[in-house]
Protein backbone atom coordinates (compact mmCIF):
# COMPACT_ATOMS: atom_id res chain seq x y z
CA UNK A 1 0.00 0.00 0.00
CA UNK A 2 2.74 2.33 0.91
CA UNK A 3 4.45 1.79 -2.60
CA UNK A 4 1.03 2.69 -4.14
CA UNK A 5 0.95 5.89 -2.46
CA UNK A 6 4.43 6.49 -3.46
CA UNK A 7 3.94 5.91 -6.68
CA UNK A 8 1.09 8.40 -6.84
CA UNK A 9 2.36 11.45 -5.47
CA UNK A 10 5.58 10.74 -7.72
CA UNK A 11 2.57 10.70 -10.80
CA UNK A 12 1.46 13.78 -9.07
CA UNK A 13 4.50 15.76 -8.60
CA UNK A 14 5.63 14.85 -12.06
CA UNK A 15 2.72 15.98 -13.67
CA UNK A 16 2.56 19.01 -12.18
CA UNK A 17 6.72 19.74 -12.69
CA UNK A 18 5.46 18.84 -16.72
CA UNK A 19 3.08 21.13 -16.48
CA UNK A 20 -0.03 19.33 -17.29
CA UNK A 21 -2.59 22.23 -17.34
CA UNK A 22 -5.83 19.81 -16.30
CA UNK A 23 -4.21 19.18 -12.99
CA UNK A 24 -2.69 22.52 -12.16
CA UNK A 25 -6.26 23.73 -12.84
CA UNK A 26 -7.69 21.30 -10.60
CA UNK A 27 -5.05 22.38 -7.72
CA UNK A 28 -5.96 25.69 -8.35
CA UNK A 29 -9.75 25.63 -8.50
CA UNK A 30 -9.32 23.54 -5.28
CA UNK A 31 -6.21 25.32 -3.16
CA UNK A 32 -7.74 29.06 -4.33
CA UNK A 33 -11.66 29.37 -4.60
CA UNK A 34 -12.93 32.54 -3.74
CA UNK A 35 -9.19 34.50 -4.01
CA UNK A 36 -7.79 36.81 -6.49
CA UNK A 37 -4.78 34.20 -6.86
CA UNK A 38 -6.78 31.66 -8.16
CA UNK A 39 -8.44 34.49 -10.85
CA UNK A 40 -4.70 35.47 -11.85
CA UNK A 41 -3.65 31.97 -12.04
CA UNK A 42 -6.80 31.02 -14.23
CA UNK A 43 -6.35 33.88 -16.75
CA UNK A 44 -2.55 33.02 -16.71
CA UNK A 45 -4.07 29.02 -17.72
CA UNK A 46 -6.40 30.47 -20.65
CA UNK A 47 -4.63 32.15 -22.98
CA UNK A 48 -6.58 31.84 -25.79
CA UNK A 49 -6.69 33.55 -29.12
CA UNK A 50 -10.39 33.13 -29.99
CA UNK A 51 -11.20 34.90 -26.46
CA UNK A 52 -10.66 38.37 -25.81
CA UNK A 53 -9.02 38.93 -21.89
CA UNK A 54 -12.15 40.64 -20.97
CA UNK A 55 -14.43 37.41 -21.58
CA UNK A 56 -11.68 35.31 -20.33
CA UNK A 57 -11.58 37.07 -16.89
CA UNK A 58 -15.49 36.68 -16.45
CA UNK A 59 -14.98 33.26 -16.94
CA UNK A 60 -12.66 33.44 -14.35
CA UNK A 61 -14.69 35.68 -11.83
CA UNK A 62 -17.89 33.01 -12.18
CA UNK A 63 -15.72 30.37 -11.14
CA UNK A 64 -13.84 31.25 -8.30
CA UNK A 65 -15.80 33.79 -6.58
CA UNK A 66 -17.78 33.38 -3.41
CA UNK A 67 -20.87 35.50 -1.70
CA UNK A 68 -19.40 38.09 0.62
CA UNK A 69 -21.30 38.48 3.92
CA UNK A 70 -21.34 42.27 5.25
CA UNK A 71 -22.88 45.19 4.61
CA UNK A 72 -20.02 47.12 3.40
CA UNK A 73 -18.84 45.12 0.21
CA UNK A 74 -21.19 47.26 -1.88
CA UNK A 75 -23.05 50.24 -0.59
CA UNK A 76 -23.84 53.50 -2.59
CA UNK A 77 -26.02 55.75 -4.09
CA UNK A 78 -28.57 55.15 -7.31
CA UNK A 79 -32.17 55.58 -8.95
CA UNK A 80 -34.11 54.66 -11.90
CA UNK A 81 -32.62 55.43 -15.15
CA UNK A 82 -34.83 55.65 -18.69
CA UNK A 83 -33.06 53.06 -21.16
CA UNK A 84 -33.83 52.26 -25.17
CA UNK A 85 -35.59 49.31 -23.68
CA UNK A 86 -37.40 50.81 -20.82
CA UNK A 87 -36.76 50.96 -17.40
CA UNK A 88 -33.08 50.81 -15.49
CA UNK A 89 -31.27 51.32 -12.49
CA UNK A 90 -27.87 52.70 -12.08
CA UNK A 91 -25.15 54.32 -9.79
CA UNK A 92 -22.42 53.86 -7.86
CA UNK A 93 -21.48 51.50 -5.62
CA UNK A 94 -18.51 51.90 -2.96
CA UNK A 95 -16.41 48.82 -1.55
CA UNK A 96 -15.37 49.95 2.32
CA UNK A 97 -13.83 47.00 2.60
CA UNK A 98 -9.42 46.56 2.13
CA UNK A 99 -9.62 43.63 1.59
CA UNK A 100 -12.21 42.34 -0.83
CA UNK A 101 -12.96 42.92 -4.90
CA UNK A 102 -16.83 42.79 -5.40
CA UNK A 103 -17.72 40.93 -8.27
CA UNK A 104 -21.13 40.65 -8.57
CA UNK A 105 -24.21 41.91 -6.90
CA UNK A 106 -27.65 41.28 -6.84
CA UNK A 107 -30.18 44.66 -6.21
CA UNK A 108 -33.60 44.97 -5.13
CA UNK A 109 -35.96 47.69 -6.00
CA UNK A 110 -39.38 47.73 -4.08
CA UNK A 111 -42.23 50.20 -5.27
CA UNK A 112 -44.89 51.31 -2.72
CA UNK A 113 -48.09 51.94 -4.34
CA UNK A 114 -50.82 54.74 -2.88
CA UNK A 115 -52.56 52.25 -0.83
CA UNK A 116 -48.65 50.88 1.11
CA UNK A 117 -48.90 47.48 -1.43
CA UNK A 118 -45.09 46.63 -2.07
CA UNK A 119 -43.40 45.18 -5.54
CA UNK A 120 -40.10 43.95 -5.60
CA UNK A 121 -38.03 43.66 -8.11
CA UNK A 122 -34.54 41.88 -8.67
CA UNK A 123 -31.64 42.66 -11.22
CA UNK A 124 -28.39 40.96 -10.59
CA UNK A 125 -24.97 42.24 -12.52
CA UNK A 126 -21.39 41.50 -12.57
CA UNK A 127 -19.23 44.25 -11.28
CA UNK A 128 -15.44 44.72 -10.42
CA UNK A 129 -14.97 47.29 -7.18
CA UNK A 130 -11.12 47.11 -5.79
CA UNK A 131 -11.04 47.36 -2.26
CA UNK A 132 -11.80 51.03 -0.91
CA UNK A 133 -12.82 52.25 -4.43
CA UNK A 134 -16.23 52.53 -6.29
CA UNK A 135 -17.48 51.29 -9.58
CA UNK A 136 -20.52 52.56 -11.93
CA UNK A 137 -23.12 50.04 -12.24
CA UNK A 138 -26.49 49.51 -14.61
CA UNK A 139 -29.07 47.14 -14.73
CA UNK A 140 -32.29 46.48 -16.56
CA UNK A 141 -35.59 46.23 -14.67
CA UNK A 142 -37.69 44.66 -17.44
CA UNK A 143 -41.01 44.44 -15.62
CA UNK A 144 -40.95 48.26 -14.70
CA UNK A 145 -43.12 50.51 -16.21
CA UNK A 146 -41.92 54.49 -16.35
CA UNK A 147 -45.18 55.19 -14.65
CA UNK A 148 -44.10 53.68 -11.45
CA UNK A 149 -42.07 56.15 -10.73
CA UNK A 150 -43.43 59.06 -12.26
CA UNK A 151 -45.58 60.38 -9.01
CA UNK A 152 -43.05 58.75 -6.92
CA UNK A 153 -40.10 59.68 -5.15
CA UNK A 154 -37.43 57.88 -2.69
CA UNK A 155 -39.03 56.51 0.36
CA UNK A 156 -37.86 57.87 4.12
CA UNK A 157 -35.26 55.57 5.62
CA UNK A 158 -37.16 55.48 8.80
CA UNK A 159 -41.27 55.17 7.39
CA UNK A 160 -42.90 52.24 8.84
CA UNK A 161 -45.47 52.41 6.74
CA UNK A 162 -44.04 53.36 3.19
CA UNK A 163 -46.58 54.71 0.48
CA UNK A 164 -46.34 56.32 -3.24
CA UNK A 165 -42.14 55.78 -2.59
CA UNK A 166 -39.81 53.47 -3.52
CA UNK A 167 -36.54 51.98 -2.21
CA UNK A 168 -33.68 49.84 -3.33
CA UNK A 169 -30.76 47.89 -1.62
CA UNK A 170 -28.11 45.23 -2.52
CA UNK A 171 -29.35 41.78 -1.30
CA UNK A 172 -26.46 39.97 -1.99
CA UNK A 173 -22.66 39.88 -3.26
CA UNK A 174 -19.89 37.48 -4.37
CA UNK A 175 -16.42 38.41 -4.57
CA UNK A 176 -13.14 37.48 -3.62
CA UNK A 177 -10.24 37.94 -0.88
CA UNK A 178 -6.54 40.02 -2.25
Amino acid sequence: MKNYLIFGLLVLITALIIGIEPVQRAINEATHKGTLKGIERCMSYSSSDLLSEHAIRATCVRTFQKRLYGNDHATGRAGPRVIQQGIGWGGTLENKTPDHVTTWVKIVVNIFDEDGKEKEYFAETPIWIDPLDEAEFNVDLPDVEQEQFDSTEFCDYDDPAPKACFAWGVMETMGVTI
